[in-house]
């Protein structure tokens, strides 16, 4: 992988650029939009059009799937993805059954129907400086399709048939570079929401700085970040309510360690603090493979136990003959899936990784948490569905609960139930 290629720029872009917006519903049928909005020191200019409506919901993680089977594939010259509806489908949250070939349908026309232009510049002497850039994902779908309307539309995918997804030239480049590879399976599959995993993959391209490190804190402006995250158009409190609904799935899921709010409003600050420390020498370990320091750093931090082990059965591969395609991409490849390469992993890892503490579909810690450590998982997710710190008596009262009273709470906190309505329950008074 090369770091600060033109596939890897492009692929920050998008998730970068709100053309993805983080809703879990289409809000309306506007075919073109156009914005402009700063994160950090990057300004950025954004005309969209989508002939069938702007990506949205489970969108990303179709995309998401599709690149898993391109790269699977080998990274075909012809940038095409050639698979059966059903094959796609055990990828995505959609599952089989119901409406899911029709949703699936709707979705890949929606990823086929979008292209925008993207201007992302800096100050300098008074002046912004970028670059712009057009950009489409996809240049033909093949699907056979059932239940059609006598005008074309409402259809149903065939489950088996033959179904060919050609991405565009430039898009295709990006899976070969392996960089999409940075947002985390296993934290992806823990994440039922699809909001709170649309969310993950704009943080995850605004932590990763210059020179390709990962941020531990990204502090946004809630009419920026409104912008960003494709909820342009909904009211303020609406807003908040979304991006609330996601904050407490990303802290259950370990991803998101605090959100903070400064002020109110359009001009309210927003700080992400975000878990997970990678090992220094692993992250260069990786490097030394062509790996990105972003990616490296974001693997290091999730899977610490695998890093070692892949790079020597990738190594020892290459010194038996093996021309990987890219080096970078094999050895990512290699981490997320040691299975195929030996399935050995170190036996002391320096911290335990997700994938390790959790098995799906429910997360379950091998390594029960501390009582004080499940107190404040849920004070951070009070914080953040309240909106605000919790009331004093309260948090006197979560001190007081016993263990039994605590491990409740904490298992509301990771999405069982209703936090707000558990606390008011357990501890007799309202947050």
């Amino acid at each position: 992988m090369h770091q600060g290629s033109e596939p890897l720029i492009n692929e920050l872009t998008l998730a970068r650029s709100g053309v993805f917006s983080i809703l879990n519903r289409e809000s309306g049928d506007d075919q073109t939009w156009e914005t402009s909005f700063s994160i950090g020191d990057r300004h950025f200019y954004v005309q969209g059009v989508a002939a069938r409506g702007r990506p949205h919901g489970i969108d990303p993680d179709v995309l998401l799937a599709l690149q898993t089977l391109f790269f699977e594939a080998g990274c075909p010259e012809d940038d095409t993805v050639e698979c059966t509806a059903y094959r796609l489908l055990k990828l995505t949250p959609l599952g089989v059954r119901g409406n899911a070939y029709a949703r699936l349908r709707e979705s890949l026309l929606r990823l086929e129907g979008v292209s925008w232009l993207t201007r992302v510049s800096r100050q300098s002497g008074g002046r912004f400086r970028g670059t712009t850039e057009t950009t489409r994902l996809i240049d033909r779908i093949s699907v056979r399709d059932t239940s059609l309307s006598a005008s074309g539309e409402g259809g149903v995918i065939e489950a088996g048939a033959p179904l060919r997804v050609t991405f565009s030239r430039h898009f295709a480049q990006s899976i070969r570079e392996g960089f999409y590879q940075i947002l985390d399976a296993e934290l992806m599959s823990d994440l039922k929401q699809p909001t709170a995993r649309s969310l993950y993959r704009v943080l995850q391209a605004h932590r990763v700085g210059d020179d390709g490190s990962l941020a531990r804190e990204l502090p946004v402006i809630m009419a920026a970040w409104r912008e960003a995250t494709g909820l342009s158009g909904q009211r303020a409190n609406n807003v908040k309510r979304t991006l609330d609904g996601a904050h407490a799935h990303l802290i259950a899921a370990k991803y998101l360690r605090d959100v903070s709010y400064e002020g109110s409003g359009e001009s309210a600050r927003i700080t992400y603090a975000f878990e997970g420390e990678a090992d220094p020498e692993l992250v260069e370990l990786l490097i030394g493979m062509k790996v990105s320091r972003a990616v490296a750093e974001a693997l290091a931090a999730d899977h610490p136990e695998r890093i070692r082990p892949a790079v020597r059965a990738v190594r020892q591969r290459v010194a038996e003959g093996y021309k990987p395609r890219s080096l970078a991409a094999t050895t990512v490849d290699a981490i997320r899936k040691p299975e195929k390469y030996g399935g050995v992993t170190d036996a002391s890892p320096v911290t335990l990784s997700r994938s390790a503490a959790k098995s799906p579909p429910q997360p379950q810690l091998l390594v029960p948490l501390s009582r004080e450590e499940s107190l404040s998982m849920v004070r951070s997710v009070l914080r953040v569905k309240l909106g605000r710190a919790p009331r004093a008596e309260l948090l006197t009262r979560l001190e007081r609960l016993d263990d039994a009273a605590v491990e409740r709470l904490a298992a509301a906190a990771r999405g069982r139930e209703d936090l707000i309505a558990a606390t008011e329950a357990v501890t007799g008074e309202a947050p």
